[in-house]
């Protein structure tokens, strides 16, 4: 299996990366805070990461006094802030109707887009965060590391949610997927240490929700 070096990632870059996972998760049902109607497509969109990452490519500005490889800080955290939004919008996916606060409301127009419209906007809305998240990696180890956030939010979540095989296997699918597009050394990766990656994987997440059971 190819040699990992996770002590290239930076330490201040993986504690803003862990804790903006937990903001991105929360950020969307802001819309209450902001008086919005449930799941107003301002704040169930990527729209406010879109102009995170516009900011960081035109380097307007730093996060937190962080410099350096162009705001590495700044980086992790729109990373993990990409990937908690995309679990929100994974679990939206999967409410116990498809009626009401489930459905995305337009605020201008005040109203509600049916079903399958909100359906195909909640899984574009979740591919557009991951695929804003893993282009700003710049590793293998970076895209493994937000993997296991990723996966670490969905376990935490649990209990609340009250769901967990679906957003998780969702969760995989697109990340896996999305991350091997991208990446061609991350895929081959994948595919030459498949039954290595599938055992460790198995083990890693037995853990993990033996540690947050």
């Amino acid at each position: 299996m190819q040699n990992l070096d996770f002590t290239a990632i930076d330490i201040i870059g993986l504690i803003l990366g862990l804790f903006s996972v937990f903001i991105g998760i929360r950020y969307p049902d802001w819309d209450f805070k902001l008086k919005l109607k449930h799941r107003s497509i301002l704040t169930h969109s990527p729209l406010i990461t879109v102009l995170f990452v516009y900011i960081y490519l035109n380097k307007q500005t730093g996060f937190l006094g962080f410099g350096g490889e162009r705001e590495i800080g700044f980086r992790y955290f729109i990373m993990g802030f990409s990937i908690g939004m995309g679990i929100h919008f994974l679990y939206d996916l999967f409410p116990k109707g498809w009626k009401g606060s489930a459905l995305l409301h337009i605020p201008i127009l005040n109203r509600k887009i049916k079903k399958w419209g909100s359906i195909t906007l909640f899984i574009l809305f979740t591919v557009i965060s991951f695929v804003m998240a893993l282009k700003l990696s710049n590793s293998i180890e970076e895209t493994i590391l937000f993997l296991i956030f990723g996966l670490l939010l969905l376990g935490l979540n649990r209990k609340k949610e009250e769901k967990l095989i679906r957003p998780t296997g969702s969760f995989l699918l697109l990340f896996l997927g999305i991350a091997s597009y991208i990446d061609p050394e991350f895929y081959r990766l994948l595919t030459e240490n498949m039954k290595t990656l599938w055992t460790a994987g198995e083990t890693g997440v037995k853990i993990v929700f033996t540690l947050i059971s």
